[in-house]
């Protein structure tokens, strides 16, 4: 692959970020049973110009991620989930070249992607989360060097949040608002790691039964370096997040929630830097099994 290719794939992979969670119900507690069943979808769709050699290039990335979760184990002030990805698909274009990924199809499976990705499919993973839907042990990151499954791997990765979810995806599943929010109220959270920082102001608009709509708004702030054919690439990124939310505040499962991920920033490669913008919209859905 030529690499200007390689380096507009490798900035792909570097931007598929995991989604931002909201806070949860008005008790401030999940409200869940053992044995029960849910499944979460994820659809991820993305857009990212860049221009480079005084060309404006257009990336188009879709991803669409299922996860199964079982309540194993409630305890005094936790519970222990089982996450299983049962499906995962992606659909890229990047100047003329086409990637794709289902792992519903035999023959993906067995390409080197799919090789790659053989331990996360079907495999449950247990994880503990608190009442407030933290994690509290979660899944370790494997220390072995995963066999090379190419850069349609790598943006399987940042898709699937590998490296970043100790969840396994479970948390996606979960929205708890702390206790005693009525509409009107205001809240706000963060997350910080070494790569991404998430900034989240959140408002309870609505109540409709056991329902509450909630509204997020926000920034994320991105340093993130990968690696392509022996050289490092660099992705500086500041965005702006919008979205809205329904949870059922008895449970604090969420139903369905859409996130808007706009940003601008510069890639930086062989003391070059690069303009570029980005549009993520993810759109999860949580449904009973």
């Amino acid at each position: 692959m030529k690499f200007t290719k390689s380096l507009t794939l490798a900035a792909t992979a570097a931007l598929f970020i995991g989604s931002s969670s909201f806070a949860q119900t008005t008790s401030g507690k999940l409200g869940l049973t053992k044995g029960q069943k849910l499944q979460v979808d994820n659809s991820i769709k993305s857009v990212i110009s860049q221009e480079m050699a005084g060309q404006s290039i257009e990336i188009s990335v879709d991803a669409n991620l299922v996860h199964q979760l079982e309540v194993k184990d409630k305890k005094d002030k936790s519970y222990v989930v089982a996450s299983t990805l049962k499906k995962l698909s992606t659909n890229g274009n990047a100047m003329g070249n086409s990637l794709s990924f289902d792992s519903d199809k035999k023959e993906d499976l067995e390409s080197e992607t799919g090789k790659a990705l053989k331990d996360r499919l079907n495999v449950a993973q247990d994880i503990e989360l608190a009442d407030d839907a933290k994690v509290i042990n979660g899944v370790k990151p494997s220390t072995d060097k995963p066999a090379s499954g190419g850069q349609l791997l790598d943006m399987i990765n940042n898709v699937t949040g590998a490296g970043n979810d100790n969840s396994n995806g479970a948390n996606a599943a979960f929205e708890v608002m702390p206790a005693g929010k009525k509409v009107g109220d205001t809240w706000s959270d963060s997350s910080i790691t070494e790569e991404i920082k998430t900034y989240r102001n959140y408002t309870l608009k609505e109540i409709k039964g056991d329902v509450a709509t909630v509204s997020l708004t926000g920034k994320q702030i991105t340093n993130k370096k990968v690696e392509q054919q022996g050289m490092q690439i660099t992705v500086n990124m500041e965005g702006k997040l919008s979205g809205e939310g329904f949870v059922d505040m008895k449970t604090g499962i969420l139903k369905e929630r859409t996130i808007l991920l706009d940003g601008t920033g510069n890639i930086e490669v062989m003391e070059q830097s690069m303009p570029m913008s980005t549009k993520v919209t993810t759109k999860t859905t949580v449904k009973s099994i």
